[in-house]
């Protein structure tokens, strides 16, 4: 916003909650004041706010308004660098000056508990050092706030090193942009233009796109509005096919152990896409995005992940998550789910197959449905035996509930081809040494070497003549047989998959 047509922009942030009553707001400019100790809240150390905006710019003045027990207060306060410079104050000084509502005049008359010459001092410094020039300017600001709320303006926006503005605002009239983007490809660069206009890369420069995957679950009520449009929530979880989930079990402190459910695929565009990394949430807000943990680039290419690591702890600025043994534990595990997740699905975006082995047992599926979260997921780990494995990595990411991963189709085909072929060679076996007429066992019974060498031959013809068609018949059976258990437990599965739906919509 500009407050007038030839002054610079403002960057201004308003919320419609509870604001802050005289007492809190200046608990919440006061450095290193936090009474934040639920695992639900982020904050934690109570500078948050301060350092938040000062990085934006050097001055921010900040407007709330509470209702509580019939009581209507408003109050403004200014935390500027500009000030402290300029008069040379050895500490911080915040000026704050309260009102609150009368009833009987219906105006909102001056709190002045420390007297009126204290509340006349802090009255005049939010004037000159602000952008409003009179006291009506100030309480103008709450004319769109109703009774609660709180609105942030930060002026004297930074600069960056060639005297640009560090937010773009006129690039894109419904986004705040970095200064000094890069452009966007031309058409013909499909490749180029595909990464760089992913989320991936976009997310740097671009606001609009940094909400959209801030919160890993949004609450019912709750959105975020970005010059006039509202941001729709992007779930990274969505983009990914061949999509697995994964439970890992990071032993914390002596005897606690959580769960920590890893949803991981190929990013829609790979191979073609030279993206990869894992998102990692915190308490549902976004710390580490698209984070490599240590992989290879060539081996993760196109791979992705989203989990929510509430075990370990993100520095002061959100920004990064503490070096801790527990952190470096799971960047190891995580390095080495991408290999492993590259090892058996590489070949299904065009690379050269590594391995032709299954899942590992502990692979689960979830159902891709309109789930926005990977807490949603349900981990269960499959027996070490080949029916488990065979059965476990049925894929549960139906269309309408009839198609299958074809990775998992071709895992279980080659179950049942080996199945078929190792009862196959043992038919095959008992046909070469078991001999199917009496006359044929006389030769065996002597030892002499004409007769060697005529039970090597009619081995050798019993080979070439095995009953093929016998064979076959059998190999069918087993197939028959397979398919049928197959499609009991796709029943199943669908079943159950139907069963949590409705669970979830519930």
């Amino acid at each position: 916003m500009k407050y007038s047509p030839v002054g610079e922009y403002s960057l201004m942030i308003q919320d419609d909650g509870g604001g802050m009553s005289p007492e809190y707001l200046r608990h919440c400019l006061s450095f290193g004041f936090s009474n934040k100790c639920t695992n639900s809240s982020i904050g934690q150390y109570g500078n948050g706010f301060k350092t938040s905006t000062m990085r934006l710019g050097a001055d921010a003045i900040i407007f709330s308004c509470r209702k509580a027990n019939s009581r209507l207060t408003r109050s403004v306060g200014l935390l500027s660098y500009t000030f402290l410079k300029g008069t040379g104050c050895d500490d911080i000084l915040v000026p704050v000056v309260d009102y609150e509502f009368d009833p009987s005049s219906r105006n909102f008359k001056r709190i002045m508990d420390r007297g009126e010459k204290h509340f006349s001092s802090n009255l005049s410094t939010l004037l000159r050092w602000s952008q409003f020039s009179t006291e009506d300017d100030l309480l103008n600001q709450f004319e769109d706030m109703g009774c609660h709320g709180t609105k942030i303006v930060v002026f004297n926006l930074w600069l960056n090193d060639v005297d640009e503005m560090e937010l773009d605002f006129t690039t894109d009239d419904e986004d705040i942009m970095m200064s000094g983007a890069p452009k966007i490809p031309e058409e013909r660069a499909k490749v180029k233009r595909l990464n760089h206009m992913h989320i991936a890369n976009r997310f740097r420069y671009s606001l609009r796109v940094y909400a959209s995957i801030l919160y890993l679950r949004l609450p019912q009520h709750f959105k975020v509005i970005l010059c006039g449009r509202t941001v729709e929530p992007h779930h990274i979880i969505k983009d990914l096919i061949y999509r697995e989930c994964i439970k890992y079990q990071p032993q914390v402190g002596t005897s606690v152990q959580v769960d920590v459910i890893t949803s991981i695929g190929f990013l829609k565009g790979a191979p073609h896409l030279d993206i990869y990394g894992f998102n990692v949430y915190h308490r549902n807000r976004l710390i580490l995005p698209f984070w490599a943990a240590g992989s290879e680039r060539g081996r993760g290419r196109g791979i992705a992940g989203v989990l929510e690591a509430n075990f370990i702890r993100p520095t002061h600025d959100k920004q990064d998550f503490e070096k801790t043994e527990l952190f470096q534990r799971l960047e190891t595990r995580l390095k080495d789910m991408t290999m492993e997740y590259w090892r058996h699905h590489a070949h299904l975006i065009g690379y050269q197959p590594v391995t032709k082995s299954l899942p590992p047992a502990y692979y689960t599926s979830i159902a891709a449905t309109n789930d926005s979260s990977v807490a949603q997921a349900t981990a269960t780990t499959y027996a070490r035996n080949s029916r488990a494995k065979a059965s476990g990595v049925l894929n549960s990411c139906f269309n309408g509930g009839n198609s299958l991963n074809p990775l998992h189709v071709g895992a279980l085909r080659d179950q049942m081809d080996y199945g078929a072929c190792s009862l196959a060679r043992r038919n095959m076996r008992t046909s070469l040494y078991m001999p199917s007429t009496p006359q044929q066992t006389e030769p065996c019974k002597r030892r002499n070497s004409g007769s060697m060498i005529e039970m090597r031959a009619q081995k050798r013809h019993n080979t070439n003549g095995v009953n093929v068609v016998e064979i076959g018949e059998e190999r069918s059976s087993l197939l028959l047989c397979q398919n049928m258990m197959l499609k009991a437990e796709c029943s199943e599965l669908e079943a159950a998959g139907q069963t949590l739906r409705s669970k979830a919509d519930r």
